[in-house]
């Protein structure tokens, strides 16, 4: 298979954007309707949290874009409660540490309405809000990218969070491909790649395809799961199932960005 130059995949534009936070959102819906009793308190991946915890720092999410003083407070209170952990890291514990022990019914809805708000505001935001940028663990971003991109990324990788607490698979969605495309196309579009040298990248499975990272000839071929492959450039897992030529799976493994 002819590999795609990651670097010419483009951003995502805001209808499509659009249709893949929605679509996560209604798997969302179906996910929390069928988790009952102490399925809650399965702990997951992400330190120190369960099950809920996760729903909890999503409500949070898309509070923060609802409210226009929800993100500087918590940013303040992350400062606060939590000195020692990376900012940005810090205000996310603060959402699931404000929804923490919320019966499960009311974390459906909540989630569910306020998603609601959120994905239509997102939608209908003007062009000078979206232009505001913002660093978080060094990395400048804008307000567009974090709406757009992030969040619906956000919501695809803690879906998987919670399937694996479970023990349920993971259904990567009908827009699975084109979400993992887009971190293919970030992993370049920032320094994340960085000297690596250029690689062609088999991600297999769901949501995978096959890209060329870095610039110039490729000096290699690796192949990864393409959900793994994204647990590990977000950091959940450090010890990636890589195969392929030494210096290609080296490349491959040892890349990180922010999720």
């Amino acid at each position: 298979m002819t590999a795609v130059l990651a670097e010419r995949i483009g951003r995502a534009g805001r209808p499509q954007c659009r249709t893949h936070r929605d679509a996560e959102l209604r798997a969302w819906h179906e996910l929390l309707a069928s988790i009952e009793g102490d399925d809650w308190q399965r702990r997951t991946v992400c330190d120190e949290w369960d099950v809920a915890d996760i729903a909890g720092h999503l409500i949070g999410q898309a509070e923060d874009v609802n409210s226009l003083m929800s993100f500087p407070r918590r940013y303040r209170k992350a400062k606060q409660v939590y000195p020692d952990v990376p900012r940005i890291d810090a205000h996310m514990m603060v959402q699931a540490d404000e929804h923490r022990g919320t019966p499960p019914a009311r974390l459906r809805t909540s989630f569910d309405e306020v998603w609601s708000r959120a994905t239509e505001r997102i939608s209908t935001e003007p062009g000078l809000l979206r232009r505001v940028s913002m660093t978080f663990n060094g990395f400048r971003m804008n307000l567009g990218y974090i709406h757009d991109i992030l969040l619906a990324r956000d919501l695809w990788m803690h879906r998987d969070d919670v399937c694996q607490a479970l023990g349920r698979p993971f259904d990567t969605g009908l827009y699975g491909e084109e979400l993992v495309a887009q971190v293919m196309y970030d992993v370049i579009d920032g320094p994340w790649w960085g000297e690596r040298p250029a690689v062609e990248v088999e991600l297999t499975g769901a949501g995978g395809g096959t890209y060329q990272l870095g610039r110039g000839a490729p000096v290699g071929r690796a192949a990864v799961d393409a959900v793994g492959y994204m647990r590990t450039l977000s950091g959940r897992d450090n010890a990636p199932v890589v195969t392929g030529d030494p210096v290609a799976t080296e490349a491959v493994a040892s890349c990180r960005m922010p999720f």
